[in-house]
């Protein structure tokens, strides 16, 4: 399904969660704005906030790197990236990242959408992985 009508989220305007250790993540577009057909979030990711190693079973991933360098895992691949970057992330293969420095920024699609809502819950509480078709290794 195509885009039907623009989405425009201003910087800082997207609901935003931030995390224990400083990471926020923004949330840009969500599947409803899209047909269910994508969603995006703004995610700046500080060390020790990284992801597990997981898999998808229902979205493919879509990794751009803003800022920040990082040592991405893509099942028994490791490799070190920074700005400008990007990685096409189909579901079912296991990946993670790990931040090197302190901080990173990445702009992540979800395809389809509705992964989104993992990382910004609507409703502010923690969210159960296996809701979501997430396995954790």
């Amino acid at each position: 399904m195509p885009v039907q009508k623009p989405v425009l989220t201003a910087a800082k305007g997207g609901q935003t969660v931030t995390l224990s250790k400083g990471s926020a993540i923004e949330l840009k577009v969500e599947s409803s704005q899209s047909g269910g057909d994508y969603g995006a979030v703004l995610w700046k990711v500080r060390a020790g906030e990284e992801p597990p190693l997981h898999t998808h079973s229902r979205e493919d991933e879509l990794v751009f790197v803003v800022e920040g360098k990082l040592i991405a895992r893509v099942g028994d691949n490791r490799v070190e990236v920074g700005p400008g970057a990007y990685a096409a992330l189909p579901r079912g293969i296991p990946h993670t990242i790990e931040v090197v420095g302190d901080q990173a920024t990445l702009l992540v699609s979800f395809v389809p959408g509705g992964l989104e809502r993992f990382l910004v819950p609507k409703d502010g509480r923690e969210p159960n992985p296996a809701d979501f078709g997430i396995a954790l290794a």
